[in-house]
């Protein structure tokens, strides 16, 4: 799901649809051996948002720091396809700065080239 959360800027949210509540619920670990499956479809739906909002940014931030490092883990795995598309920083030290690979970083902001 994206969601304004400021002018032009999108928080991309993402995770288990709760039926009762009928909503996403990010806070859950279904740990079904899909991850890599997951983290390819949701970057699917953000080249698809960004071809659609080539103007918007896109922010993205885990639930925790652990699900933040595997977002990252997951842009430095396809680097070389984002970097071409994309303008990525990071957040770190509460400043945001051009993405790289070997910092850990809380949150990523994503930006059409």
């Amino acid at each position: 799901m994206y969601q304004e959360i400021d002018e032009g800027v999108f928080n991309l949210a993402f995770g288990d649809w709760d039926e009762k509540n009928e909503e996403i619920r990010d806070d859950t670990r279904t740990n079904n051996a899909d991850r890599d499956k997951v983290l390819a479809t949701v970057a699917a739906t953000v080249v698809d948002f960004m071809e659609h909002h080539p103007d918007a940014t896109v922010f993205a931030k885990g639930q925790t720091a652990a699900k933040t490092r595997l977002y990252q883990m997951g842009i430095n795995n396809n680097w070389h396809e984002i970097s071409e598309l994309y303008e990525v920083q990071g957040f770190r030290d509460g400043d945001w700065e051009p993405f790289e690979d070997d910092k850990n970083y809380e949150a990523f902001i994503l930006k059409a080239r």
